[in-house]
């Protein structure tokens, strides 16, 4: 998912961003930091999938930081590599509603400042799911020494 979630997330900055930059070259900074997130996720997932140290290490790390979806006033962040569904509470218009998300590809959702207006807490079961996983496979995992190491 990490691969996957972070390739889509690298094409749809590269699309998005080329339009958005022919507007203002200033949005290049924000797009370039999506790019580098999707970068380092798909990175991140090769290194997994070979199974090295770093894989090992990063990728809950990263899967953690997806389970978190929030906005309230002057912020907003949400992003996932590869699937997200989860619940989601909205309130604070005068109503409260309850849903539930869900989504296949890639999506970076980081915003400071007046557009948000609204309160959202939610979570990502997915990113959950792939933490408890990825945690449980590093507690069980036991590198092999290397031939011939003393």
């Amino acid at each position: 998912m990490l691969i996957g979630g972070g390739t889509i997330g690298i094409a749809i900055v590269a699309i998005i961003g080329y339009q958005l930059v022919q507007q203002s070259w200033l949005l290049i900074v924000p797009m370039a930091g999506l790019a580098a997130v999707f970068t380092w996720a798909a990175f991140t997932g090769v290194r997994l999938w070979q199974g090295t140290p770093y894989g090992r290490r990063w990728a809950p790390i990263l899967f953690a930081s997806q389970i978190p979806v929030l906005a309230i006033p002057g912020l907003k962040y949400q992003w996932f590599t590869g699937a997200n569904f989860g619940p989601a509470l909205e309130f604070g218009s005068g109503s409260t509603e309850v849903g539930f998300g869900a989504n296949i590809g890639a999506n970076g959702d980081f915003f400071f400042g007046t557009g948000v207006t609204e309160y959202i807490v939610g979570i990502n079961l997915f990113a959950i799911i792939a933490l408890v996983l990825l945690v449980r496979s590093n507690n069980s995992f036991k590198p092999t020494p290397l031939r011939g190491a003393a």
